[in-house]
């Protein structure tokens, strides 16, 4: 095995230990006390419009993206998920066609907030490439 073989497989290793690390922490902090998810609420059924408004927002921004960027999302998800917008891993922290974490989810641009696998894909993968433009790929150290 050549030394930058040896040296991607060593970083791509370190990376993962590092965001099983921080998300352990962030699973601690969110049991210590955040109140979780509630059951659903007769004000879910109100916002129900809000849905349709939402998704033509999500539809809008896709259509500004490039073929470059779709194609990206395309093969990162593919290779993430199975591009399965429902897909969860790692014993429920990762989450979605593109595995977010539900902090990276939350803190990334676009992003509707809540849990990643109540959106479409076309909405994970509007979120995905924000995110990407902001931070670069290292959030799919493996895939993107």
């Amino acid at each position: 095995m050549t030394t930058t073989l040896r040296s991607r497989i060593f970083l791509a290793s370190a990376a993962t230990a590092a965001l099983l690390v921080l998300a352990s922490i962030a699973v601690e902090e969110a049991s210590a006390g955040s109140g979780g998810i509630g059951p659903a609420s007769a004000a879910e059924d109100e916002r129900e419009p809000d849905r349709y408004r939402e998704a033509a927002k999500y539809s809008r921004i896709w259509d500004s993206v490039s073929n470059r960027e779709r194609r990206w999302a395309r093969r990162t998800s593919e290779c993430e998920s199975g591009g399965d917008p429902n897909a969860i891993g790692g014993g429920g922290l990762y989450r979605g066609a593109f595995q977010f974490m539900r902090s990276t989810w939350k803190s990334s641009p676009k992003s509707p907030g809540g849990d990643p696998i109540d959106y479409s894909y076309r909405t994970q993968a509007v979120v995905a490439v924000m995110l990407k433009r902001r931070d670069g790929a290292g959030h799919w150290p493996v895939c993107g």
